[in-house]
Order: C-alpha cells, then sequence, then structure tokens
C-alpha cells in the first residue's frame, strides 16, 4: 500500500466517520415560523429519496368526527384474543378491534439487563397519542372514542403452527339505524405479513363526516444496547406518488401535519425493525403524521432526545358505505423481504449514499447465500474477504509487480533528481521516459485500493444496518458483529498485520515512519467500529501478506529463469 493510496483510504475513512454529523448539518432544520392563525405545531423536514413529487402540507383540522353526534361509552368489559404463529405473538382487544400488543419471537431486546423479545406494540409509555393500539380510526383526539367502542368477537385465541392454513379472526361493531364497523384480520401460520379487512356501513352515524383515516399510532420503541444510535434511525415513511418521503426531524418537541397526495403506504421505522401499512384497493389521498418527543436514558443515565411518530393515511368518503382491504407488514428490516412485498418498500433500509446502494445490496445477498451453507455470519465475512482478495489478484499482482519495480528504479531514479534538480520540466520528462522504457505505471499501484472503496463503504452499511448481522456472533468473545470488540482484541490482531503488510509493501525510504504510524491509527479509528467489518479488514490483510509472499517469489523465480 503506498502513500497516494494510503492518502485515498484516510480519506473514505473520515468521510465514513463524519457522515453522520455531516448529514446533521446538511438537513438542520429552519428556526420555525412566528405563530399563525392557523394551529401548526412546528414545520416537518422532509427528506424525499426522489425528487418528483412535492406533497402538500395542510393544517390537521377535526373534520371526521361529526360533533353532534357522542358514540356511547364502552358498557362491556374488554376481551383480548391471543394470536400466535412461528414468528409473532399478538393481542388484539375487543376494544375498537385494536391490535393491542405485537411481539416478535425470534428477536431479543437489548435494551435492559434482560433479554426480551422485541414488542413493536403496546410497550410502556409508548402510547403519547392516547390510542390504546395499533390500527386506529380518526385522526383527532375526539374520534378516539371509536377505538373503544366495544366489539363483538367472532373466533377466539388462534395458535398457528408452519404446516396451518391462515385463519381470520373478525371484529364487529352494530350501532344505530344499522349502521356497523366490521374488521377482519387474516393471519398467516408464519412470517411478518397479516391482512386487515375494513368494511364501515353509514360511517355519519358513525361519527365520521368526509374522511375515515386508518392510523398505526403506536411508535416505535428502542431495543438496542447503543441507544444513540437506535434512537437516530427512527424516521417516519411514506410514499406520494412516486416519491418515497422520510419524515424524522422537528422542533418544540411536537409535530402534527397532514400531507396531501396519492398514499400507497405508510411506515414507522426503528434502526432495525417496521411497521408498514399498505393500501390494497383504494389509495388514500392525505398522509397524517403526528409525533412527540420525549428523553429517555440509557444504563449510564445519558439521556438521548426519543421521537415517537404515529401515521395515518385518511380516505374521502363519498357515499353509504366504506371498504378497503389492508397489508400489514410489522417485523424486521428484511431486504429482501420488504422488496418481494413491493412499492418499494426496500428503501426503509439505510444502506448509505444512493450510489453505494447497489454494492450493499449485492453484498448482502452473497452474505445470505454463503451463510445458507457455512450457518457463521463470522465465517461468512472471512470467506467475503479471501474471495475479494481472489477477484483482485490480477489487479493487486499489477500493482505489487509495478512497486517492485519502482523499488529497483530507485537509483536511476535518484540520479535524476541529482541531474535535472534546477529544470524540473525535464527532471519529469526522464522520469516519465523511465517508467516506460521499463513498464511502469507509477499509479497502477493504487489502482486496486481504488476500486475496492465503494466495496468497503457498503460493506460498512451492511454491518451496521441489516438484521442479519445483528446478534451474529463469531466466536469466543465475540458475540455480535454488528458491535464493536469490547476488548479491542480484534482491532490489535488487525493492526499487527496490517503493520507486517506495510513492511512488506512500502519501499520509499521517506515512507518508513508510515510503516509504524499508519497500523496505529488503523487500530484506533477501527477499534470503534463493528466487529464484523474489523474481521473483514484484518482476513484482508493477512491474505495481502501471503499474496505479497507468493508474488514476490514468482519474482524472485522469474528472475533466477532469466539469468
Amino acid at each position: 500500500m503506498d502513500k497516494k493510496t494510503i492518502i485515498g483510504f484516510i480519506l473514505l475513512v473520515a468521510v465514513m466517520m463524519l457522515w453522520p454529523y455531516w448529514n446533521k448539518l446538511f438537513y438542520q432544520q429552519p428556526p420555525s415560523p412566528p405563530p399563525q392563525t392557523v394551529a401548526q405545531d412546528t414545520t416537518l423536514q422532509k427528506q424525499p429519496i426522489d425528487t418528483a413529487v412535492t406533497p402538500t402540507a395542510v393544517p390537521v383540522r377535526p373534520d371526521t368526527l361529526t360533533a353532534a353526534i357522542e358514540l356511547p361509552k364502552p358498557d362491556k368489559p374488554e376481551q383480548l384474543v391471543r394470536v400466535e404463529n412461528e414468528d409473532v405473538i399478538a393481542i388484539f382487544s375487543s376494544y375498537g378491534g385494536l391490535l393491542k400488543s405485537l411481539e416478535l419471537k425470534k428477536f431479543k431486546t437489548q435494551n435492559g439487563g434482560d433479554r426480551i423479545p422485541v414488542q413493536l406494540v403496546g410497550v410502556g409509555k409508548a402510547d403519547p397519542f392516547k390510542a390504546s393500539g395499533a390500527l386506529t380510526l380518526g385522526r383527532d383526539d375526539s374520534i378516539n372514542a371509536v377505538n373503544f367502542l366495544p366489539f363483538e368477537i367472532e373466533g377466539g385465541d388462534i395458535n398457528l403452527k408452519k404446516s396451518d392454513s391462515p385463519k381470520s379472526l373478525v371484529f364487529t361493531y352494530k350501532g344505530p339505524d344499522n349502521s356497523s364497523i366490521r374488521k377482519e384480520y387474516i393471519i398467516n401460520p408464519s412470517g411478518y405479513l397479516f391482512k386487515m379487512n375494513l368494511a364501515i356501513e353509514k360511517p355519519r352515524l358513525l361519527g365520521f363526516r368526509d374522511k375515515i383515516t386508518v392510523g398505526w399510532m403506536s411508535p416505535m420503541v428502542p431495543t438496542e444496547t447503543d441507544l444513540g444510535e437506535d434512537l437516530g434511525k427512527f424516521s417516519a415513511f411514506y410514499n406520494m406518488g412516486v416519491e418515497v418521503i422520510e419524515q424524522s426531524k422537528f422542533d418544540n418537541g411536537k409535530y402534527n401535519q397532514i400531507n396531501t397526495g396519492d398514499t400507497r403506504w405508510i411506515a414507522n421505522r426503528s434502526k432495525y425493525f417496521t411497521d408498514v401499512v399498505i393500501a390494497q384497493k383504494e389509495q388514500a389521498d392525505e398522509v397524517l403524521v403526528k409525533a412527540v418527543q420525549d428523553n429517555i436514558a440509557n444504563r449510564e443515565g445519558k439521556q438521548f432526545q426519543w421521537r415517537q411518530f404515529g401515521l395515518g393515511m385518511s380516505f374521502l368518503l363519498s357515499g353509504e358505505s366504506f371498504s378497503n382491504d389492508f397489508t400489514i407488514y410489522a417485523g424486521p428490516l428484511d431486504y429482501f423481504t420488504l422488496q418481494k412485498i413491493g412499492y418499494e418498500l426496500g428503501r426503509l433500509l439505510d444502506m448509505g449514499w444512493s450510489v453505494f446502494r447497489p454494492f450493499g445490496i449485492a453484498i448482502l445477498w452473497v452474505f445470505l447465500k454463503l451463510h445458507s451453507i457455512l450457518f457463521n455470519y463470522g465465517l461468512v465475512i472471512a470467506l467475503f474477504a479471501v474471495i475479494i482478495k481472489v477477484i483482485f489478484w490480477p489487479l493487486t499482482r499489477k500493482s505489487t509487480v509495478a512497486m517492485m519495480k519502482m523499488k529497483e528504479l530507485t537509483p536511476r531514479m535518484a540520479e535524476i533528481k541529482a541531474k535535472y534538480k534546477d529544470d524540473p520540466a525535464k527532471m519529469n520528462a526522464e522520469t516519465m521516459k523511465l517508467y516506460r522504457e521499463f513498464g511502469v505505471n507509477p499509479f497502477s499501484s493504487c489502482l486496486p485500493m481504488l476500486i475496492q472503496l465503494p466495496i468497503f463503504w457498503a460493506l460498512f452499511s451492511v454491518m451496521k444496518n441489516t438484521i442479519e448481522l445483528r446478534h451474529a456472533p463469531l466466536a469466543f468473545w465475540i458475540t455480535d458483529l454488528s458491535m464493536k470488540d469490547p476488548y479491542y482484541i480484534l482491532p490489535i490482531i488487525m493492526g499487527i498485520f496490517m503493520f507486517i503488510q506495510q513492511k512488506m509493501t512500502v519501499t520509499d525510504p521517506k515512507q518508513k515512519m508510515m510503516v509504524y504510524m499508519m497500523p496505529v491509527i488503523f487500530t484506533i479509528l477501527f477499534a470503534g467500529w463493528p466487529a464484523g467489518l474489523v474481521l473483514y479488514w484484518t482476513v484482508f490483510n493477512i491474505a495481502s501478506v501471503f499474496e505479497q509472499m507468493i508474488i514476490k517469489r514468482g519474482m524472485e523465480a522469474e528472475k533466477n529463469t532469466v539469468f
């Protein structure tokens, strides 16, 4: 690794480390406007992935409920129905037919002393919008009465095995003059997808006026040890036409706004998990985003801001009945599963800059294929490093040969510098002539590393953000490849082999200090990065040492053959 390559790599590392801070600066919230006659809590920052459509924001208005109608308060005790399949445990309530809680059986939370299953609905104080569940109806506080109406339940507890057929759970409320609300949930035997078929008869008699809003008013909750990084990923998403919009930042601790435009889906996202509601028939024409900000402390007592989002999609009410079918995904941020559902839901997974995103997706695909054989992501990463080294062998060999030839030309180059020290133009011309004579390209040494920089950047995103690497162990003390090595053993091993590799490749005496400095600098940098990334670079450096030995022996053999 020569000086130019090292400088390029340092620049990449610097960008990777400073990117989160640059992102905050680039997307800094503009000052809040002065109070207006139309109530709006704050201006929410929009971060569009595409820019084809700009949603129109309008103030929230309580037009979903007829004020003259008072719905009866529940006169029956709440009944809970437990639904379980291979992957989730859900609790539904007879009040409003709401999804009361949702537990992911195969994922444990790290935020706390006990390892308990991740819950996406119904956790502690994560009910800032007084919804008491998910899949609500209505968008203002008064419509909550609908969500507490006593529904009749058709069916009981459900426990599905993988070989079972889907089963349905029906909640029905019958109001005055044949008005009614019917929610039918269709539960699959496995996975994180389920359906809700909604039918409302005479909705105006039930308090609705010109809109019916289906909402997911249960915010995401933190699940990771690194609380700050986890909370930093909390965002609300929705599509508007062909555009996918992320909304994450707001001022003054509160937000309440409606954006108008054709909308197929809404989503809530944390670092590793997401809730998505998809309208299968009619698209919504408005999206409601509600948010509040709270403080939460980690184990050391450090305070972080917890942005809690609730979303709703509103449908125009035109007639004496309303019906629509919804697909709900509540589970891990699994890229290929989300892409299979459609509607560009794979965009919910943070894979860094768009230019590197294809590399990240390709790497993730390779990881999954290798994992189906090796069953350990540590082995997958190690093998992937070897594969990359083999793929770039021709370029690396050419680069190494060029550096070795450059070393042989050092005395000749010193003579040229001494002879033409007062004539820089002539010195450069003679130097390039010398390169051509011996077939040396001074820039070929940095080509392999430059080509690999997108792979390294994409690896960084894959290691930090994909659910597959969460809690994935290597062996012994490394129990989570997505987190840093707790004892810094792997970064030290990486630094040692990087020193050996530098010692073998640096030929310029003026760069001798870099042989000692760069391994120390890289060890410090990598110490705080995911163990999986450090493992990749460690194996890559070990392979590079053996590669240099093979190339050197090959060149010596060629010389012996010639002479």
